[in-house]
């Protein structure tokens, strides 16, 4: 191809920006943007505010930020949704988010916070997710993560014609947001990102999903599934606590220290 239209430095970080103003990535892009071959330049971001603050004051250049973004991440202190956003509207930059629905949470909803929206009688739990994130000033597009043809045509119906979440809309997203607080639930999003670095080959995200799975529902589904996801793999408590998968985790998780609690679920009941 002649161009891109988008170029993304990826899944900037403290440490990742630090690498990549060492080797001039930035000034290698603005320089291809002069050639004609990127049309714009941005960032992907997972790291906190002040870190998004740092980067778009040392390269006003930047044109458009990518930030993970949905009700149930927009006051978590692990990924500063909201403070992300605003450091963005500072900026003047255009907000393209990412994990609108959060891996697929805010879709396959616990059942209290489901009913919380069913009550409403209007749009597909994904509805709801994706046009919170999507009424707020400046945000430029919403990527949502479409596996089939049913969750296209969904999309397509809220948004030709968008309307942002009215108040009556707010105040159930924000029941729900309160329901997963009081679950506690591990907010990994399956980017698998800690897979080929984990030298034990720990399936990390199936093993946290069983568990929030065993959270939410509480029945043989969650058990079931990490016995199939560890069945000829390694199980969470052949975890060496190495670190290997902390270093590339974007939700800044605390790795090491579930496995233990993951075991203690599933394999001592075993």
């Amino acid at each position: 191809m002649d161009y891109f239209d988008f170029y993304l430095m990826h899944a900037q970080t403290a440490e990742y920006y630090r690498d990549f103003k060492e080797c001039r990535a930035y000034e290698t892009a603005f320089a291809l943007k002069e050639e004609g071959k990127i049309r714009h330049v941005g960032i992907s971001f997972h790291d906190r505010a002040e870190v998004l603050e740092q980067i778009l004051d040392e390269y006003p250049q930047i044109e458009a930020v990518q930030i993970q973004f949905n009700y149930v991440d927009y006051e978590d202190a692990a990924v500063e949704g909201r403070k992300c956003y605003e450091v963005c509207v500072r900026h003047n930059k255009p907000v393209i988010v990412m994990e609108p629905v959060k891996g697929g949470n805010l879709v396959n909803l616990p059942k209290e916070a489901g009913k919380v929206l069913d009550d409403l009688k209007g749009g597909s739990h994904a509805s709801y997710a994706i046009r919170f994130a999507a009424g707020f000033d400046g945000i430029m597009m919403v990527l949502s993560g479409m596996g089939t043809m049913e969750q296209l045509e969904d999309n397509i119906s809220y948004m030709k014609d968008f309307q942002p979440l009215d108040e009556r809309e707010l105040a159930a997203v924000q029941k729900v947001q309160e329901i997963f607080r009081r679950m506690n639930l591990i907010p990994c999003t399956a980017c698998r990102y800690c897979i080929s670095g984990c030298p034990m080959g720990i399936p990390i995200p199936e093993m946290f999903a069983a568990m929030n799975t065993q959270k939410i529902y509480q029945d043989w589904n969650s058990s079931w599934y990490y016995e199939i996801h560890t069945k000829d793999r390694a199980k969470a408590s052949d975890c060496i606590k190495c670190g290997k998968c902390e270093e590339v985790c974007p939700q800044h998780l605390k790795i090491r220290e579930l496995p233990e609690m993951v075991s203690d679920q599933f394999e001592n009941r075993q």
